[in-house]
């Protein structure tokens, strides 16, 4: 197996998806401590996720989450996102419809020591984050 600084996108995402398939064994006793290692692992996989051209993400803003599209890689801890465009379907039920087309300029992010992904001059205690593995669209209607 590749070290975990020389996976590809594919690979990185293969292992995420392993990890999330993996049922509990029939004999295992200990269910908790169980589930509790798959997080873990799983946790881990996420933060060593390498980013593609044209992977879809979330932008997560507080309790809002924006649709995004990876633009362009800068380098291996700086990458460029584009908002995509967004069909409302039931504002107050935070149902959307992500469309493909791209809006706005783009929004850097940096991976962080940590593995996370924070909007570049931001700290991560307080700052947006980037998820890479999954694209949703949020916005709050309670705001």
């Amino acid at each position: 197996m590749k070290t975990l600084g020389k996976l590809t996108s594919e690979e990185s995402f293969a292992i995420l998806h392993e990890i999330e398939k993996r049922e509990c064994p029939s004999n295992e006793k200990d269910f908790f401590k169980w589930r509790q290692e798959k997080d873990k692992e799983r946790m881990e996989a996420i933060k060593n996720l390498v980013p593609k051209l044209g992977l879809g993400c979330t932008v997560c803003y507080y309790s809002d989450k924006r649709a995004a599209t990876v633009t362009q890689i800068v380098s291996p801890c700086k990458i460029e996102v584009t908002f995509n465009q967004t069909k409302c379907i039931d504002y107050y039920a935070g149902e959307y419809e992500i469309l493909p087309e791209l809006e706005g300029g783009a929004k850097v992010f940096t991976k962080r020591r940590n593995g996370y992904w924070v909007a570049e001059g931001q700290s991560y205690k307080d700052g947006v984050l980037l998820m890479l593995h999954y694209q949703n669209h949020y916005i709050d209607p309670s705001f």
